[in-house]
Parts: C-alpha cells; sequence; structure tokens
C-alpha cells in the first residue's frame, strides 16, 4: 500500500494503527494504461481514488472536442465527487495520459466506513473543500487573471507537467488557442 495515502490518511484524522487496518482492508490498488478511463461520460462514478503514480487529464467531449477541465496528479484525489456523492451519471470523461497506479474507494465500503470509523467523514469533507478550492481558485482566475497569468502561475506550480501534456490540451485547459499559448510560451522563454 502506498505511504503517501497511508500517511494523508493517518495525519487527516488521527486514525491508529488497527483504525488504519481496518479501512485499508477497503482500499483497491488498480493500474490504468495511457489512455484507459477512470471514468466515461453517462457512467456513474463509485470510487474516489487517490492517485499514486501518472496522471490524468478530465474533460467534456462537446461535438467532437475535448474541452479539458482539469488534470489529476499524484497524491491528490481523484472523482467525480458530485456524481460520486449524489449517484448521477458523469457528464465527463476522466482519462490516463501515462499509466498510473491508484488507490481506490468503493462508495459502498466508504459508507458503510463513516459507520464504523466514524472520523472518515471527516476525511470526506477534507477531499471536498480540498476540491472546492480548487474549483473555486480556477473559476476567479478566469476573471481576475490574464491567460498569460494563468499560464505562468501553471508553469510556477507544475514546472514538469508542461513538458508532459499536448500543448492543445494546456491550452484548452487555460481557455486559449494552441496558437495563443504558443504566442505567450514564446514571449516567456
Amino acid at each position: 500500500m502506498n505511504n503517501n495515502i497511508k500517511a494523508l490518511v493517518t495525519n487527516s484524522i488521527n486514525l491508529t494503527e488497527e483504525e488504519w487496518l481496518v479501512f485499508s482492508k477497503f482500499l483497491v490498488k488498480k493500474q490504468y494504461k495511457k489512455g484507459d478511463y477512470f471514468l466515461k461520460e453517462n457512467n456513474y462514478c463509485n470510487y474516489v481514488g487517490f492517485v499514486d503514480k501518472g496522471f490524468f487529464n478530465f474533460y467534456y467531449l462537446i461535438d467532437g472536442v475535448q474541452h479539458i477541465r482539469g488534470f489529476f496528479f499524484p497524491n491528490e484525489f481523484i472523482s467525480n465527487y458530485p456524481c460520486f456523492l449524489l449517484e448521477n451519471k458523469s457528464k465527463f470523461y476522466i482519462q490516463a495520459l501515462e499509466d498510473c497506479s491508484v488507490t481506490l474507494i468503493h462508495r459502498d465500503d466508504l459508507l458503510m466506513l463513516y459507520k464504523t470509523l466514524p472520523q472518515v467523514q471527516i476525511l470526506s469533507k477534507t477531499i471536498v473543500e480540498s476540491l472546492y478550492m480548487e474549483v473555486s481558485e480556477k473559476y476567479e482566475s478566469f476573471f481576475l487573471k490574464s491567460p498569460e497569468e494563468r499560464y505562468l502561475e501553471l508553469m510556477n506550480t507544475k514546472p514538469n507537467f508542461i513538458q508532459r501534456v499536448p500543448q492543445y490540451m494546456i491550452a484548452s485547459y487555460l481557455g486559449m488557442t494552441p496558437e495563443g499559448l504558443s504566442r505567450i510560451r514564446k514571449r516567456n522563454s
């Protein structure tokens, strides 16, 4: 089992070693090859995962064109959390951009753990707050920052990311054309 998820869980909710053993029995490790889907549009999201290795993008497919909404990186939680909570079908795709390893927990197991280990609800709250902050910050950046500022912020926070993702995906994520991104990159190289 990945020590990063153990540290995150036990530190977030102060689990004892015995409680961690109970919790960890419900965790499943899954490998995804580049191009595999964690979730497809119109499917239910029954899992919350923790990305151990690799990274994913999530996007809407509109008239055959991918509109990148975001990415899930190592040591981050991965899910369509609203779909997971409400048991709705997903409106977007989550796809591996390279070979990935994810530690998963099924929705039913998590709900059962809420009763067995009530402090697990605190972990869920932490995940929801983290996802909310990420979405909120991205939403604000589209109103308060220029495309160039968004690009530079991405360069500062995820420098390895730029080399590993196709330019058209970065442009879509930042809300610009690939040509606009190319001009910004030239100005900042």
